[in-house]
């Protein structure tokens, strides 16, 4: 097993081991800087020795015997040592010091990814299951306050016969604040529950399984940087090699970083109140709903598509490295290619957290089609039961009224759509219906007509109609007979 299902909850010892990894290279550094510098320094002392023996040695032999032949080849295999070991040393610092040079800023960039992707879900974590939800539930309880208040003003109002209208308007409002945000938490509860799903089981073991490929990687091509060393130092030592050899090969067995302990998933629960219903409100304009999904269908379309970019390049990256990898002359340039690794690890850690963001918007919709179509053709019962009101509504005149006023709502939804309210073909948009006369056919609609005219129009409690503003065209004005009141409304356009 590989980090992602057994080091689930050990990002501060991965963080740790990455310091101690990083420390033990600087080490190796040192020492490569170090023997580079000495072994350069010697070559040159032998060199410089070696030319003081020769203009020594032509000045005082007169003659060539065994003796003397000895001591030339003695001084030729010295000056020839001087210069291996020049060549040593640049090989030295050409090869594997700066191949490990590189590697250090690789896992320097490798810790620093890590741990910024890490921060960066626990972030979006806390804010999508916890920072979110707090904050409307603590919109939700002061808005239950308000509705509680409004009502309560209103029942006084009905008491005393006085600004009835006023505080009845006042509590449809309120009403309908409070059951617009019931909706938005029970969407947010959906995304939370989800979002949580998709950290524990996808986002946060995809990232530690990154880690630990990564950290195979680097292995192996620290693998490949001391068996070019080992390879430039058997020109010199190779009496003294095979130790280094066998702890060279050590590298290349898999051995147990950290005691570890099978740890199961622990799912935080989401604290959802005995007091919420867990399903949509649809105590009010079935439009509402519509721009509720077409808001979330916007998002989850947006999100496809950079997802569908993001896995083009992971695949455009994938092809580069594969083609990168089989043109290395020598093992030692894969090296090379640990950046292009990274830059890949980090795009499949952002496409997860963009598959993260398109599940959560995807169950959204399908939650909120799921009520549109469950109310498909009824009208939503009224915000408010004035039934239970001191006044009395039993009346057949006064149900005939309020079930006109009804008609009035319904009708007003869909009067005036923005034409990007409708997005083509969509299926959770057919709910609309298709055989809704033009707003010129109906009944109620007067055209562009005075205010004056509108007015005289309307002749008995209950009747309505609907106008072009005479002044401003374009605007759209509904006008009322209520409570022997002529009122007037402009309609306003919703996107």
């Amino acid at each position: 097993m590989g980090f992602g299902s057994d080091l689930k909850y050990s990002h501060d010892a991965l963080l740790k081991l990455q310091d101690w990894e990083l420390r033990l290279l600087e080490t190796v550094k040192k020492f490569m800087v170090m023997r580079v510098k000495s072994d350069k320094e010697y070559a040159s002392t032998l060199q410089n020795l070696c030319n003081q023996v020769d203009k020594e040695s032509t000045c005082q032999l007169d003659y060539i015997s065994n003796v003397s032949k000895s001591w030339l080849l003695m001084v030729q295999q010295t000056e020839q040592l001087s210069k291996i070991m020049k060549t040593h040393a640049e090989d030295l610092n050409s090869g594997p010091l700066h191949r490990l040079t590189m590697m250090i800023k690789d896992k320097q960039q490798v810790k620093k990814s890590y741990a910024g992707v890490h921060q960066q879900i626990e972030a979006e974590m806390y804010k999508v299951t916890k920072t979110e939800l707090e904050k409307l539930k603590s919109s939700y309880r002061q808005l239950i306050k308000e509705v509680n208040s409004a009502k309560e003003k209103y029942k006084e109002a009905v008491a005393k016969g006085k600004e009835t209208e006023k505080a009845k308007d006042r509590c449809d409002k309120a009403t309908m604040k409070l059951h617009m945000l019931h909706n938005q938490y029970v969407l947010a509860l959906k995304g939370a529950q989800l979002h949580q799903h998709q950290y524990y089981d996808t986002t946060l073991p995809l990232l530690l399984d990154s880690l630990q490929k990564m950290q195979e990687e680097m292995i192996k091509a620290l693998y490949v940087v001391f068996s070019y060393l080992f390879l430039i130092c058997t020109i010199l030592f190779r009496n003294s090699t095979e130790k280094i050899q066998t702890s060279i090969f050590l590298c290349s067995k898999p051995n147990v970083v950290l005691s570890r302990k099978s740890l199961k998933s622990i799912y935080l629960s989401i604290y959802l109140s005995i007091y919420l219903s867990i399903y949509l409100s649809i105590f009010f304009s079935m439009h509402l709903h519509l721009v509720q999904l077409k808001t979330v269908v916007e998002e989850l379309i947006q999100t496809q598509q950079t997802l569908l970019s993001k896995e083009e390049l992971v695949l455009e990256l994938e092809k580069k490295i594969q083609e990168s990898s089989k043109t290395c002359e020598k093992k030692s340039d894969m090296v090379l290619l640990l950046s292009q690794k990274q830059a890949l690890e980090e795009l499949k850690q952002t496409v997860q957290q963009l598959r993260c963001s398109e599940a959560k918007f995807a169950a959204q919709k399908e939650l909120l089609e799921q009520k549109v179509q469950e109310n498909d053709g009824k009208e939503p019962p009224p915000v408010v039961n004035y039934e239970e009101d001191a006044r009395s509504v039993t009346s057949m005149d006064k149900k005939d009224k309020l079930s006109r006023f009804d008609t009035i709502r319904h009708s007003i939804t869909g009067i005036i759509r923005s034409p990007k309210s409708m997005l083509g073909s969509s299926s959770f948009f057919d709910v609309i219906s298709t055989t809704e006369k033009p707003l010129a056919e109906q009944d109620w609609y007067h055209g562009a007509i005075p205010r004056i005219e509108a007015q005289e129009l309307l002749k008995q409690q209950g009747d309505f109609l609907v106008r072009e503003s005479h002044g401003k065209p374009g605007e759209y004005v509904l006008s009322v007979f209520s409570d022997g009141q002529r009122r007037h409304f402009i309609i306003q356009y919703a996107d």
